[in-house]
């Protein structure tokens, strides 16, 4: 709807057919395909999409709270299995499920949000989360290192899920892959926003009830707020369905302030490994810290660049992820130099997808700096490299199914 909105931009009739042809998504999407146009039509819009919208969102908001409702007490019935289950270990069964239950809920919401049907796309999302927790499930008792690894590359791979049900098996739609990013990135902002809220509440909560005597904690713990993290990711997509305009002004906000932040601390850190003489082939903990830190830095990237064309000082912001890019890249270089050194006294499961995870890395980052750089310093638009990232990103969903399902197999 977005793209269709900005082409028809200063058509009256285009626009009011395609609010009638879909008022939801045209009244979610028109703020942000009208960013920064200044005309009496867009203004006429506002005026009357602000009152429409105090219409429209009552029964959205019904509607909506029944699905989610529904979907919340059945992935709170899930999670709590292993009261109903006696021989289910609790700490074993939250550590190797939740993820599973927390994108299975989030998935179920846009299969029902957009409407996909049809048993082929029904089930090309069942089958890999349903194939995914039985696997997970029949790894070992007690946790080896392919065992780690693949529960901590579980959420990469629902994530991919995730992104199926978001896009309506889209793919080749760059719009529609660059908006999910976008939209990760305000999930993540509501999510940690209710979170606070949520801790506050259970914070207050616990210390009442044990003003009168009555200790809960571990009742509350384990009853509640186990099921509040589970669906909290889904009160947040749906609370961001209900008012986008919310993360609408707070993601590129975070977007320009992290992006300098992150640029001085990774310089910072740089200049630091460069200096301080630590070796890090010899301590396999740093290497790990250190490639999740990689794939933050990688994250903020990808987001920022969905962030700018909302953006009143790209060019700047373009100039500023150059350098974080470059910088990054550098990091990576060191990380990999040091990989190559554990890797000559032989292959492990922990080395092995460090140093691939490094590679990927790396790769990714070579292709965006050149795009980045004439972005930057010649003013050439994103287009391409937009279109890059977007093909690049099924590699990372390979790359979680080899480490989840084919390194137990291996190693």
């Amino acid at each position: 709807m977005k793209e269709q909105i900005i082409q028809n931009i200063h058509d009256p009739e285009m626009l009011e057919m395609l609010f009638r042809k879909d008022k939801t998504a045209f009244l979610r999407d028109f703020s942000e395909a009208t960013n920064g146009i200044e005309s009496d039509l867009v203004k006429f819009w506002e005026i009357r999409l602000k009152n429409t919208d105090q219409i429209h969102q009552q029964p959205a908001m019904k509607n909506g709270f029944v699905i989610v409702a529904v979907i919340s007490v059945i992935t709170a019935l899930l999670v709590r299995l292993p009261l109903f289950i006696k021989s289910l270990n609790l700490e074993n069964f939250y550590m190797r499920n939740l993820c599973v239950l927390i994108f299975a809920a989030l998935a179920s919401w846009f299969i029902v949000k957009n409407r996909i049907r049809g048993w082929k796309n029904i089930l090309l999302l069942a089958l890999p989360t349903s194939g995914l927790a039985i696997f997970i499930n029949l790894l070992p008792r007690t946790l080896t290192d392919t065992s780690t690894l693949a529960l901590i590359h579980a959420p990469l791979f629902m994530g991919f899920i995730f992104a199926l049900a978001w896009i309506s098996f889209e793919f080749k739609n760059t719009r529609k892959v660059s908006g999910f990013i976008r939209y990760c990135g305000e999930l993540v902002i509501m999510t940690g926003l209710l979170a606070i809220t949520g801790a506050i509440l259970s914070g207050m909560t616990i210390v009442l009830f044990e003003i009168i005597g009555m200790k809960i904690e571990k009742f509350y713990m384990q009853n509640v707020a186990v099921v509040g993290v589970a669906i909290l990711p889904l009160i947040a997509a749906w609370l961001i369905d209900l008012y986008p305009g919310i993360t609408d002004r707070i993601t590129p906000v975070i977007a320009r302030v992290f992006t300098p932040l992150v640029l001085l601390s990774a310089s910072i850190y740089l200049v630091a490994i460069a200096v301080s003489g630590i070796s890090l082939s010899k301590n396999r903990e740093l290497l790990m810290i250190f490639n999740f830190l990689l794939l933050g830095v990688m994250a903020i990237i990808v987001f920022s660049l969905s962030e700018l064309d909302k953006s009143e000082i790209r060019k700047l912001n373009v100039i500023l992820l150059f350098l974080l890019a470059l910088v990054t890249l550098l990091i990576d270089l060191f990380a990999l130099s040091a990989i190559i050194t554990r890797l000559s006294e032989g292959f492990t499961p922990n080395r092995t997808v460090v140093f691939v995870s490094n590679i990927l890395i790396m790769v990714n980052l070579l292709l965006v700096l050149p795009d980045l750089y004439l972005g930057g310093f010649r003013g050439k638009p994103l287009d391409r490299m937009e279109r890059n990232i977007n093909r690049y990103l099924p590699v990372y969903f390979i790359y979680s199914i080899v480490v989840i399902f084919i390194f137990p197999l291996i190693f």
